[in-house]
């Protein structure tokens, strides 16, 4: 067992009984943030905190019997502890993170049906941590943010940066779009959190990347490093035009048109996008995109729908290449981007990515990947706060 004591500017790390580790701590932040079975003193007294059912529960020392220690003042409520939530139409997913790593322990997931608004998770949250205050919060929606504000798309919710504030008690509080979440967690992420698909076979975190989002609706975000951390600004690529390479495409392109006026992105690149191209080209065999999918290793059909698919998805993402210049790596997540993977191929997606012209062989220099960690955006909403 691990224990920290502090005395003084300095404090002292045991391990059986024996020192090994002193530090000064006017060259180091003066609050360490505990592990799981790490046991920590809070800076100033002798009070010991132990994580323990999920929470930091105080030990009982002789300091405290004789009620000399300061309760209610745990470890996770100082020292660059933060809380962070990815809020979707559906459910809402929450976790206490120091620096840019989350603590796993504390993560949880609320149905939004169950609240009246974002508030009343929170609250309830905030109960189960035991936790008091914060040093920041910072919330991931699915919808629009923008001054200090955002309203969700799929539930009649409006989260305020005040609200935030109030109930987090901590004047650093964010409210950003779920993809920019995801383009903050670029930097952040392990190589085990990414799986190559396409192109080159390289990460490179000091350089600009893009993360496209393809699950229910579709986004992009650029992660663009400076000096002073990474900046994502938003972006709303799902509503602009849908790129036409061959007569299949401009098919599915004019029924759009005919049916909305206007053939956006996300109309086709998206989870709604497969059925929707099975159903332009094999209007009398009706498929979901579940359907596509699941038949198109054996299904001609379903097979040329996926092609067709990832056609789109290559051509558009190559766009994008050119438009953004991402030397560090495109980066896909969402359901849907899962579950093409095993269809990308030179032929489909490839020869659609790289169609380019003069500038065909510049694209081959990109790399695509999928990411597979569940939890990018809140690690994501850390990173934005560690960044200040």
């Amino acid at each position: 067992m691990l224990f920290l004591t502090f005395t003084g500017y300095n404090f002292r790390l045991f391990f059986k009984g024996a020192v090994i580790l002193r530090m000064d701590l006017n060259v180091l932040p003066k609050t360490i943030v505990a592990k799981k079975s790490f046991n920590a003193a809070l800076y100033g007294d002798k009070q010991l905190y132990k994580w323990q059912e999920n929470r930091f529960l105080p030990v009982e020392t002789k300091e405290s019997r004789n009620g000399e220690s300061k309760m209610g003042r745990g470890i996770m409520s100082r020292g660059g502890v933060h809380i962070v939530a990815d809020v979707g139409g559906t459910n809402t997913r929450l976790a206490l993170s120091a620096g840019t790593a989350l603590r796993k322990e504390t993560l949880k997931r609320y149905e939004n049906a169950t609240a009246s608004c974002l508030e009343d998770i929170l609250d309830r949250y905030i109960s189960e941590m035991n936790v008091s205050s914060f040093d920041g919060i910072c919330i991931a929606v699915a919808g629009p943010a923008h001054q200090d504000r955002a309203e969700l798309t799929n539930i009649d919710w409006t989260i305020q940066k005040s609200a935030l504030q109030k109930i987090a008690k901590t004047e650093k509080a964010g409210i950003i779009n779920d993809m920019q979440a995801q383009g903050y967690a670029l930097s952040a992420l392990n190589d085990t959190d990414i799986k190559h698909v396409y192109g080159t076979p390289h990460v490179d975190k000091t350089k600009r990347m893009l993360v496209c989002g393809v699950g229910t609706g579709f986004n992009i975000a650029l992660s663009i490093p400076t000096p002073h951390g990474v900046i994502v600004p938003p972006a709303e690529a799902g509503h602009t035009r849908l790129p036409v390479r061959n007569a299949t495409e401009q098919k599915v392109v004019d029924y759009l048109i005919k049916k909305n006026g206007f053939a956006e992105v996300e109309e086709v690149i998206s989870g709604r996008g497969m059925a929707l191209v099975n159903h332009v080209l094999y209007p009398n065999s009706p498929r979901t995109s579940q359907d596509v999918i699941q038949s198109a290793p054996e299904n001609a059909e379903a097979r040329h729908v996926v092609d067709v698919f990832c056609g789109f998805a290559g051509s558009y993402f190559g766009d994008l290449a050119l438009t953004t210049l991402p030397e560090g790596g495109i980066f896909l997540i969402g359901g849907l981007a899962r579950a093409l993977e095993p269809f990308v191929s030179e032929t489909n997606f490839g020869a659609a990515f790289c169609d380019k012209g003069r500038f065909s062989e510049m694209n081959k220099s990109f790399g695509v990947n999928l990411v597979v960690d569940d939890f990018a955006a809140l690690r994501g909403c850390a990173n934005y706060l560690s960044q200040g």
